[in-house]
Parts: C-alpha cells; structure tokens; sequence
C-alpha cells in the first residue's frame, strides 16, 4: 500500500516536471528564434521535445530523484533540482552526440533551457508541495486520522506524524487507552478514550485509526477493536507485530508518518483505482451538467407553478465516513414536508433506518411526475462534481439516521457516497427492509472495481428509463 503511493507520487512529480521542461524548451526556442514549437531550416523542435521528455523519463526510472520529496526544505529541493539538471544535461550531450544530432540544439538554446528549466521546475515543485501540504491535506478528499495512544506517547507520536509531512492524512483527534483527562495535545484534540472510542468512530468523521500502545497488545479488546472498525469500513493502523490478529478482511504493511505498520481493512483501495474512479467522476458530471442546465428550462416554471418555494432543495447528508455537505434535488415536495415527517413515521414502509412512503402527501402533482423519472435527482451532477459524492456508491443518510446507526450501518459510508448504486439497480423502492438495503451496499463496496461502476451506470439507465422500482 505504501509502495503503491510512493509510486503514484513519482508519477505526478515526474508528470509535473515534464511539464517544466516543456515550458522551458518552449521559452529557449522563443528567446533563439522567436518560434515555440515547429519545422523550419533550423530544424524540427518537436522532435526534440519528445526526444528530451523520453530521456528524462528513463533517467527518472533509473535513478530515484524524488526520495523523502515532501519533507525536503527550499534549499534541499534547489539541491536536488540542481543535481537532477546536471545528471539530464551531460546525458542529453552524450545521446545527441552518439547519434549525431547535436547540431539540432544550440549551445545558446541548451543554455537559456537549462536554465529556464531550473527555475520553472524548482519553483512548479514548491507550489506543489504547498498545494498538496496544505490544500489537499485538508480537503474533503484527504484521510481523517485519528491516533489512539497514551497521553505519555501522544506528543511525540503526533510530532513525529505531523515532521513526516504526510500529504494524504489529517490527524482529527486522540483517543487516550490509559484513563488520563485531557482536552488536548500538541494543537490535537483529545476526543475519545478506551471505553468511547468506537461510539466516537461511528458517528464522527474519522477514515483511518492508528493504534501505537504496547500494552494495548495484550489485551483482548486490541482484536474488538479491529473487528469492529473493520466492519465499519475504517482502516486500522497497528505496529508490526500483531500481524496474527483474526480479522476477516485484508491487511497490508503499511507506514503511518516514520512507524512500519500492519493496516487491516475491510477493502484496500489504491490511490490509482481512486484517482480512476473520480476522473469518471469529474467527466460523468460535465456531461451531467449540461443535461440539468437543458431539463432546468422546462423542470423551474412547472416547479414553481405547482406550487410554493424555491426549485432546488437542499438537504444536510452525511457522506464518507461521516463528512457533511449539502445534498441537492429538485424540489419535488411542499415547503413544509420536513416539518410532516413526523406525523408520517408510523406509515414508514422501509424497516430500520430510512423513511419510504408510497403516495406520500407531501409529494406534489409535479413531484410525483419527476420522482417517477428520477428527473429530480438530476442536480445532485453538482454534488458529483464538487466531490461529495460519487457517479456510483451507496445513498447517502440524513443526519437523524446517521445518529441512530450502529457499527455494521457505518460501513455503508466507508465509501463516497453516490448517485445510483446496487439499491437503485436492485428494485429501489421494492426493497423494504434498511438491512437489505446495507447489504447490497457492502456487496458493492466488498467487490468494487471501475468496470463495475461503469456496469452500474449502464443498468441505471435502463432502470430509470422503464421506470423500475422509483416513486
């Protein structure tokens, strides 16, 4: 897992650097000759940017440049910057040498590249590093760690983590296993202890626990504690020597900042399966959009006509693990339906944690027609768009039903959530019973691949175009 996104890492720094050296070529031939890129009598420069960014490629591959890139400082990144320069210049000689080439770059171009290409790349891989430091860090996408340890370990646990400068993980809180009272450590606060610790799991927004306590080895409530996170659909974090744990989903030897661990997890995803599937994300959506923009024209004045109120309605869910954002539909209800919902409980048809009405009143004439052709969950491609959701994933709860979920509820969310999914595929409002309906979420999320959320949205079509199971 950890070598999996070191080398995701090396992609897009090397990616950011090709890109550098692109810029620079670019800006040497225009200082020369006044020509980006092209043909002429001088020669063909595009020849030779493919020929330069293939070179650099295989010097990357050869020689590892971006070792510990996150936690070098300003002047240990000039080093290397420098010191990868030197190493692409001899080599970028040598090869136009030997194959007699090397009339097609001029000494006043290999100049004004290099350079041009020393102060693009360092400067493109300072901004990096403070975008994904402290942009992506503490975006939605990044995972929410929580650090179960002794208040005597805390500090130097947390100080190590954070001198790590790890780019996917946020520390949100400590939980304490030996009984001390404290309201915070290092900045952090100290939010759980051994007997709240899964409670505060299950309704807080936490990705990943890591467990660094000797004496919690020991004990027999280590191995509850990875079953029960485990069920949950959390990523547990535990030093390397309690690899013989029972547990029935998938471990891995991980690292969390400086510390070797074994992570246990119901289902291990690769930075690149989720980079994959968010770009379907990200392109589902656009092609989303434009349908909403063009269904908004005639959905808006038959909204408003019916009735009362605005034309989208927007509604707090909780999505992945717990985060909390704004859900948007088209308003298919009377303005005061959240206020009915109550009096309508006791004609609930869905047992268990989700409310489902047939002929619900607080439905409206023009309601009714865009539930039936799930026109109205149309504006939830923005959600999709901005990341709160997914293309496919699990439905995502209100905030009352989040608050009554237990620990086999929460793994439903160890995934973003989606606009369609196994329950609308699988009968959608057939299905009655809430259990069910977590079941065939955690068959989706227990067996996830790409192919399968393409899958998914073809049959989704085809289930929304003949009508099944929506009301």
């Amino acid at each position: 897992m950890y070598q999996k996104r070191k080398a995701f890492e090396n992609v897009l720094i090397m990616g950011l650097d090709m890109i550098s050296i692109a810029i620079s070529l670019a800006v040497a031939f225009w200082l020369r000759y006044g020509l980006i890129y092209g043909r002429d009598s001088r020669g063909d420069q595009m020849w030779l940017l493919v020929f330069v960014l293939a070179l650099y490629a295989a010097i990357n591959i050869l020689e590892d440049f971006n070792d510990h890139f996150f936690r070098r400082g300003a002047f240990e990144e000039l080093e290397n910057v420098i010191k990868a320069e030197v190493v692409f210049s001899l080599s970028l000689i040598l090869i136009l040498f030997l194959i007699h080439r090397s009339s097609e770059m001029s000494r006043l171009i290999f100049g004004y590249f290099i350079v041009t290409n020393t102060v693009v790349m360092y400067s493109a891989r300072l901004i990096f590093k403070q975008c994904m430091l402290k942009g992506y860090k503490r975006s939605k996408y990044s995972s929410r760690l929580l650090i179960v340890t002794t208040s005597g370990q805390a500090e130097s646990v947390v100080r190590d983590i954070v001198d790590y400068k790890e780019w996917n993980r946020l520390i949100v809180g400590i939980a304490l296993t030996d009984g001390k009272v404290k309201k915070e450590i290092s900045g952090i606060p100290v939010v759980a202890d051994r007997d709240s610790l899964l409670d505060y799991v299950i309704h807080n927004g936490v990705d990943e626990v890591f467990i660094i306590d000797g004496e919690m080895r020991r004990t027999p409530l280590l191995e509850t504690w990875v079953q029960e996170l485990e069920r949950m659909g959390v990523i547990v974090d535990i030093n390397i020597d309690v690899f013989d744990i029972t547990h029935a989903g998938k471990k891995n030897l991980n690292r969390v900042g400086k510390y070797a661990v074994v992570t246990f997890a119901r289902n291990l995803f690769s930075t690149r399966e989720m980079a994959a599937k968010r770009a379907l994300d990200v392109v589902g959506s656009l092609v989303g959009m434009v349908i909403l923009g063009v269904a908004t024209i005639f959905v808006a004045p038959a909204i408003k006509l019916d009735s009362p109120g605005p034309v989208f309605f927007g509604q707090t869910r909780v999505g992945k693990n717990g985060r909390k954002f704004t859900f948007y539909k088209f308003r298919s209800m009377y303005q005061d339906a959240e206020a009915r919902k109550k009096a309508l409980m006791e004609k609930n048809e869905v047992s268990g944690l989700m409310f489902k009405m047939e002929d619900d009143p607080r439905i409206t004439r023009v309601g009714k027609f865009i539930r039936k052709t799930s026109i109205d969950e149309l504006p939830q491609f923005w959600n999709v768009l901005k990341g709160d959701m997914s293309l496919v994933g699990t439905r995502p709860p209100t905030v009352d039903e989040f608050e009554q979920y237990e620990a086999k509820h929460k793994c439903r969310l160890s995934m973003t959530p989606g606009l369609t999914g196994m329950w609308q595929i699988s009968g959608r409002s057939n299905i009655k019973d809430f259990d069910e309906v977590v079941k065939l979420d955690m068959q989706y999320i227990d067996n996830w691949t790409i192919l399968q959320d393409i899958k998914i949205l073809i049959m989704t079509v085809k289930v929304v175009l003949i009508g099944q199971g929506s009301r």
